[in-house]
């Protein structure tokens, strides 16, 4: 007798970065001999967008490596730990300071993305607040938005895994756009620490 189990994610946003639902269906591998291996089907839902897959690690024996993640790889070099913070800001009387890196992705943002998302990252008409956005939203996520593209409700955010002034500062956006959800970062240009 099989055993299935019906788990529903649903991200719900208005234009934009991450606007996906799943059905997905696991069914355990019943006792006893000749039984079928756990499989998961992923069922997408109507309007929902594809998701990547969670990154696995095999387990190796103690004398080989491990097996690398089955999906692409990430081409950032900060860590992607959730509770790590990718910025340093110190804000006095209305003005904030920022680390090297999180003064280069204000940079690349009002260069590139504000265009879509306004100043600061608050939004606009046809593209999400990141401020909002990112809150609960992983790097890895980020990264595979950025580079893949993404079409929402609303418009289409286009792939920028070709253009030269994005795909070298994905760590310094996040940095960016980390510190403005967090709500460590004020809107404005911010100055650089010494």
């Amino acid at each position: 007798m099989k055993k299935s189990v019906l788990f529903f994610t649903a991200t719900l946003c208005v234009g934009g970065l991450l606007n996906s639902s799943l059905l997905i269906a696991e069914t355990p591998a019943t006792t006893g001999e000749g039984a079928p291996a756990p499989t998961t089907d992923v069922v997408p839902t109507q309007n929902s967008q594809p998701v990547p897959p969670p990154t696995t690690t095999e387990s190796a024996p103690a004398t080989s490596e491990a097996k690398p993640t089955e999906t692409a790889p990430v081409a950032t070099t900060a860590s992607t730990n959730p509770t790590e913070k990718p910025y340093e800001v110190v804000c006095e009387n209305n003005a904030c300071k920022v680390d090297g890196t999180t003064f280069k992705g204000w940079r690349v943002f009002h260069s590139v993305c504000y265009v879509c998302h306004a100043q600061d990252a608050i939004g606009s008409s046809f593209a999400p607040s990141l401020v909002e956005r990112l809150k609960d939203f992983p790097k890895e996520r980020f990264v595979h938005s950025v580079t893949e593209g993404f079409k929402g409700q609303i418009g289409i955010m286009p792939s920028w895994k070709d253009n030269p002034n994005v795909m070298p500062h994905l760590d310094e956006l996040w940095a960016y756009l980390r510190a403005r959800s967090d709500g460590v970062l004020l809107p404005g240009r911010p100055e650089k620490l010494k």
